[in-house]
């Protein structure tokens, strides 16, 4: 998990000086530009963390950051690792701005200047927040809920299922669940989620790990992902690189390019990225979502006097 990984790489760079990306991506098995987006994610939680480039540079944390020794409780570092795992996203609760300024107490800089945490630019609507308290509270008791949801594609439905847990991830929380009825494991947005209410029904199903489930049921989800194969040119290259970091691009020619992008299906989002990059890119196959994305660009121009 990413969260397991930054965490190494913070302990790592607090007894190791000058760390090279490529060292860490080997070490954690992940890509170079993976260590780089991690990189950032240890900057922006308030750890100093610096690059030194040249043949014996790499990434280091600054000799006059410490954290000293003070008692945390179980709880608070489950917050911590909701903290680090979300970025403070929708995560709203007492504790965890007590846990903030208690690690602003703990963390010394030079001249002492105080680490300031203000993630709101990410945080959900309250509606969202107020969502995952009531789901926090179904999955310690392990009471079924109910809701009316509405997926991607607009279609409605009513659900009935067992709460195990809430996640963060591709910018938005998820609630991952058990259907009895349906006896499959299934993962809604939560701000999709309407009319949600705790039920009487307590669960008696034992389950595996969650974090197994889990994992097993993204795998599940991605392997339904197509790949799309995109041109553009050298102008482009900087950005489809910051967009799609984990895709290999190629060179077709002196000012042409090609990216392989796995996506899902069905997901809006990815189209609507595509499209927002106009005609500086140029979708090649498969020709079903070359399709999709011309009926969706002439859906959009329906609605203006063009």
């Amino acid at each position: 998990m990413k969260i397991d990984r930054i965490l190494e790489i913070i302990i790592y760079l607090l007894n190791h000086d000058n760390v090279t990306a490529s060292y860490l991506a080997r070490r954690f098995e992940v890509s170079v530009r993976t260590i780089q987006r991690d990189m950032i994610c240890i900057s922006n939680i308030g750890i100093p963390v610096y690059a030194l480039s040249g043949k014996n540079g790499g990434y280091s944390i600054m000799k006059n950051y410490k954290i000293k020794n003070m008692n945390i409780f179980n709880n608070e570092q489950q917050l911590i690792i909701n903290a680090l795992e979300s970025l403070a996203t929708s995560y709203s609760s007492d504790a965890l701005n007590s846990l903030i300024e208690k690690y602003n107490t703990i963390i010394e800089k030079e001249g002492g200047q105080k680490i300031f945490w203000d993630f709101s630019i990410t945080k959900e609507n309250y509606k969202v927040q107020n969502l995952n308290t009531i789901l926090e509270e179904a999955i310690d008791n392990r009471n079924y809920v109910s809701f009316d949801y509405k997926n991607a594609q607009g279609e409605r439905s009513k659900q009935y299922i067992e709460p195990l847990a809430i996640h963060y991830k591709w910018y938005a929380w998820y609630l991952f669940s058990y259907s009895k009825n349906q006896n499959k494991y299934k993962t809604f947005k939560i701000a999709r989620i309407n009319n949600l209410s705790i039920e009487k029904e307590i669960s008696i199903t034992k389950h595996e790990d969650v974090k197994i489930l889990m994992k097993t049921s993204e795998q599940e989800y991605y392997d339904t992902c197509i790949s799309v194969e995109v041109e553009f040119s050298n102008d482009e290259y900087e950005l489809i690189e910051e967009y799609f970091p984990d895709c290999p691009i190629e060179k077709i020619s002196v000012n042409l390019y090609r990216v392989i992008i796995r996506v899902p299906a069905k997901e809006r989002l990815w189209k609507a990225l595509l499209l927002s990059f106009g005609n500086r890119v140029k979708v090649i196959s498969p020709e079903s979502y070359k399709i999709e994305l011309i009926e969706t660009a002439q859906k959009f121009l329906s609605n203006y006097d063009i």
